[in-house]
């Protein structure tokens, strides 16, 4: 024989007691404090539990329906109504003004955290959980999403996916301890595979409720493929027992922390596409250094300062050797002039660095850049030169190249040209 139950006085409007299985259900319309007494006959023992109902029908209940119903009219961020009160176990006001905020797309919304505070079931509460998952379809600005123990649903898993397939700024992603199953998952690793402009970093899955450690070989390996197309992610949560799949997503996460790495220190000159290769034929040095012309450096090239100072160019050996036997010095011999060029050229190469010069190829075509590096090792010339920005040209000899420079480079060394030659400064480029 069953029970039958009764409670006096009668229960408030709102509320309902079966008679058969002693269960209230409903909402109250409005808060009241009153005794009841429920009778319950039976012939057999009987089992009495009382159960709260879950946070998110808290959370629901919670809801200023006038206040849900005019958010519902903004339409502009401008007009975004004030943040309502976060009050603990009555989130539901502020959950829907966030969720309205990434629906509009608000700039300053750069983190939503949900976690921990329990979104109602989508058939309870359509204006937080469905809404905010596709919001992130059309939102811009939005880069941490963190649901974790969210109550998120299967269903909204699934339609995140589809807004997943098309957004470009969210970089975390913590969907773990929710209501996921194998497809909801599955059809988040595939939409993240689809998106080429998906910039996530950190996402996570794992410890779904009901749902065991691990989500079956069609779900990992949806979830290898992603790893092994995506470059972005370097954090991922995700328990996966196949071992091929495993040791897939090991790997990208690898190579996409080794990318990360790479990332945060920035581009790497040597990692521009290849310079253009051609003949180098002559340098012209344009601009001259910003630091001084060190005097104790050029005391020992007087001759070859001389030579500069009228001619614009380095010397030949030969030329070198004329040039101090026609101005009544002692003609040096092969054997000091030829290092004093090599020693002087390479001196003012290395200050030149930085600097803006011309290059021209054999045909005598030029190139204006700043000179990059350049390197004369067993007769073979190399000169690089930025052309433009992520541009590069390299000139390659084997032979010396002919050097000119600028009358500002004249000017930068003649200072001290003209005191070691001994002439007058007003002189020395006569």
């Amino acid at each position: 024989m069953g029970a039958h139950f009764e409670v006096e006085p009668c229960l408030p409007q709102g509320l309902r007691l079966d008679p058969a299985s002693g269960c209230i259900t409903g909402h109250p319309v409005e808060p009241m404090e009153q005794k009841y007494v429920i009778k319950a006959t039976s012939t057999t023992a009987l089992l009495l539990k009382v159960e709260d109902p879950p946070e998110c029908d808290h959370v629901s209940m919670s809801i200023n329906e006038d206040f849900a119903t005019l958010l519902e009219t903004v339409t502009q961020i401008e007009h975004m109504l004030p943040e309502p009160a976060k009050i603990r176990g009555s989130y539901g006001d502020w959950m829907i003004w966030m969720v309205h905020r990434a629906w509009l797309d608000d700039p300053a919304l750069v983190d939503l955290n949900f976690s921990n505070m329990h979104m109602p079931p989508p058939h309870m509460e359509p204006r937080i959980a469905p809404k905010l998952v596709v919001a992130m379809a059309r939102n811009t600005h939005m880069e941490n999403l963190t649901l974790s123990n969210s109550n998120l649903q299967k269903a909204s898993g699934v339609e995140l996916a589809q807004s997943l397939r098309v957004n470009r700024t969210l970089k975390t992603v913590n969907l773990e301890c929710n209501w996921l199953d194998s497809n909801a998952v599955r059809e988040l690793a595939l939409a993240i595979k689809d998106n080429p402009g998906c910039n996530i970093e950190h996402l996570r899955f794992s410890h779904q409720k009901q749902m065991g450690q691990f989500f079956g070989r069609p779900t990992e390996e949806a979830v290898g493929q992603m790893m092994n197309s995506n470059e972005g992610i370097v954090k991922l949560g995700f328990e996966c027992d196949d071992a091929h799949w495993r040791n897939i997503i090991d790997r990208a996460l690898l190579r996409n922390n080794d990318f990360w790495r790479k990332r945060q220190a920035g581009p790497d000159p040597e990692a521009l596409p290849t310079p253009e290769e051609r003949p180098l034929g002559r340098v012209l040095l344009l601009a001259p250094p910003a630091e001084e012309s060190a005097k104790e450096v050029l005391a020992k090239y007087s001759e070859l300062c001389d030579y500069l100072d009228n001619n614009l160019k380095m010397p030949t050996t030969s030329q070198l050797q004329n040039c101090s036997k026609n101005s009544g010095r002692q003609q040096l011999a092969y054997a000091v002039a030829a290092p004093m060029i090599k020693e002087l050229r390479a001196w003012m190469l290395d200050r030149a660095v930085g600097q803006e010069i011309t290059v021209f190829d054999i045909f005598g075509t030029p190139a204006n850049g700043v000179l990059r590096k350049w390197s004369a090792e067993h007769d073979h010339w190399s000169v690089d030169i930025w052309v433009e920005e992520g541009k590069r040209c390299t000139f390659r000899s084997s032979r010396d190249p002919a050097i000119s420079v600028s009358e500002a480079w004249v000017q930068w060394l003649r200072p001290h040209a003209a005191r070691q030659i001994g002439l007058p400064e007003s002189q020395a480029g006569a």
